[in-house]
């Protein structure tokens, strides 16, 4: 099986800990009361994981 065609667990993917990182974001805000623009927010994150997207070279093993 070719690297471009193999797969890989769900936890080695970047795009998992960007996720996880913006949801402790937001609970760390719902607890300090230190809220970021929830437009931005999601414009970064959208961008993040665009770019994230057009770097991935595996799927994942579910």
């Amino acid at each position: 099986m070719s690297d471009e065609n193999s797969k890989k667990k769900f936890w080695s993917s970047k795009t998992f800990w960007v996720n996880i990182l913006s949801a402790v974001g937001l609970i760390v805000q719902t607890q300090t009361g230190f809220i970021f623009d929830p437009t931005l927010q999601a414009l970064g994150l959208t961008v993040v994981n665009t770019g994230l997207r057009l770097i991935t070279k595996q799927g994942l093993e579910v």
